[in-house]
């Protein structure tokens, strides 16, 4: 995911396109194959193959692939009266994705489109996604997806399902922590799939999902905001099965635990905030009440698990040096009640008194020592930051001391909220409060090498403020 995601992307404005301009993309526009995979699924295969056949978009090929029928030739019955329209595989049983494995390898078709055997296209859904497809530029780690609407057993249109592009533009990669991919609604290039290995087989409730989850680490998710399936809902659906709701608990407790901390920031600013907007999603909008649970037991312990680095610049090389308050410096990070998990220090051991120095072995703070020749103190803060391997990172400049609660009152506000930066009011010498309702000069964007018209552009870069922590 963190390539795709930190990748910028051009956007582009999504038309409904009548059908005279599917028809265009007929000309140019490259073949697409339709796989439906099905077993014992005489009841609604004939409509769902009618859909397919029934496409605006002329440049297209209809698999069929009976995976093991038991019912007496009545799934494969229908499917043979279809004749050469469409092409036929019969197999021994080897589950949904491994249909649709079976059609990946033998399509002539560059895109390929999921149908399931009772579910059914609306006859503009591959024109419109390949019309789309080809504005982008063929984009070859792009997955289509769409807004859909669902049916009853009669075929009876009974809701619509929109996804929201406020969303979803900036944060695409949400589509699948949100559980908003329906695989009917797809269509991707044949190669994106082969790339990961096909369609995850092994997993016959949740192989749809564990696709899209490889593929959220390498592809891009383009939403199409207009409903081009509908879904069918019935009683005999697998999905109701106890089997299946233990099998995607466990699929969305291995997703919320094995999401990096960089990852959950880019979706919701803090790993903890991101498993609580998991939790409530699997809990409310989805039957993984035990993924749930675990979401949040994770949330509860995600402030004090999370690495948090502190740069301390003892002073500049070839001026002079207070050991005695960089020593302070140093003893005020050491007592924080919730200690740091690196110390960065910028400057000459010699700066530090041997005391200070044993005192940092004697913790169970990772110390780690960055020369620097510069003078300037943002250009040593630079220096140190790139040492840095906490997730949070926070500065200090001898002689100044941090108050003992500074590190976990920033670090609990920062988890829960989301936030990227927090800054703190300090107390001078005499005592008195400095209230800084703003970055100080231009310190900030220096050390990060980022222009200050930059930091407020967009919701990754809110800023929250606390009381006096620094002296």
């Amino acid at each position: 995911m963190t390539a795709a995601m930190m990748q910028n992307r051009p956007t582009v404005r999504l038309e409904r396109y009548h059908c005279e301009r599917c028809r265009e993309a007929n000309v140019v526009g490259p073949r697409a194959t339709v796989a439906i995979p099905v077993r014992n699924g005489a009841n609604f295969l004939a409509e769902a193959i009618d859909s397919a056949l029934a496409q605006t978009y002329a440049n297209l090929e209809v698999f069929v692939v009976d995976d093991g029928s038991d019912d007496g030739g009545a799934t494969a019955g229908i499917a043979w009266a279809y004749g050469e329209r469409i092409r036929f595989i019969q197999q021994a049983n080897t589950g949904v994705a491994g249909a649709l494995n079976r059609v990946l390898h033998e399509m002539t078709g560059e895109l390929f489109c999921w149908l399931s055997h009772d579910d059914v296209f609306e006859p503009t859904k591959v024109a419109t996604q390949v019309a789309l497809y080809v504005r982008l530029g063929s984009p070859q780690d792009a997955l289509l997806y769409s807004d859909l609407s669902w049916i009853d057993e009669k075929g009876e249109i009974t809701g619509i399902e929109r996804f929201d592009r406020r969303e979803l533009t900036p944060r695409p990669w949400l589509a699948f922590y949100d559980g908003q991919i329906n695989g009917c609604t797809i269509l991707a290039p044949r190669r994106l799939l082969l790339e990961i290995g096909g369609i995850a087989e092994g997993y016959p409730h949740t192989q749809d999902y564990r696709t899209w989850w490889c593929l959220s680490r390498q592809a891009r998710f383009v939403h199409i905001p207009i409903p081009l399936v509908r879904v069918r809902q019935h009683r005999n659906q697998g999905s109701h099965t106890q089997a299946a709701r233990q099998e995607s608990n466990a699929f969305w407790t291995e997703v919320i635990e094995q999401t990096s901390e960089l990852e959950a920031a880019l979706l919701d600013g803090s790993r903890e905030r991101f498993l609580r907007r998991s939790a409530d999603f699997l809990r409310y909008r989805s039957p993984n009440r035990a993924a749930a649970d675990r979401a949040l037991d994770l949330a509860g312990k995600a402030a004090s698990e999370v690495r948090v680095s502190v740069v301390l610049d003892l002073g500049a090389d070839g001026l002079q040096v207070d050991p005695v308050g960089a020593g302070r410096a140093v003893a005020s990070v050491l007592a924080q009640t919730r200690p740091p998990d690196q110390l960065v220090l910028v400057g000459e051991r010699a700066a530090l008194a041997e005391s200070a120095r044993a005192a940092i072995a004697a913790s169970s703070i990772v110390a780690t020592w960055v020369a620097s020749g510069e003078a300037r103190v943002t250009a040593r803060l630079r220096a140190g930051l790139m040492m840095a391997t906490g997730f949070y990172v926070a500065f200090l400049l001898a002689p100044d001391i941090y108050e003992p609660g500074k590190i976990a009152q920033q670090v609990e506000a920062m988890s829960a909220g989301g936030y990227a930066i927090s800054h703190t009011s300090y107390t001078d010498p005499d005592g008195t409060c400095i209230s800084s309702g703003c970055f100080a000069g231009t310190v900030y964007p220096e050390v990060l090498g980022v222009a200050a018209r930059d930091l407020d552009r967009d919701d990754s870069s809110r800023a929250m403020g606390v009381g006096s922590l620094v002296r």
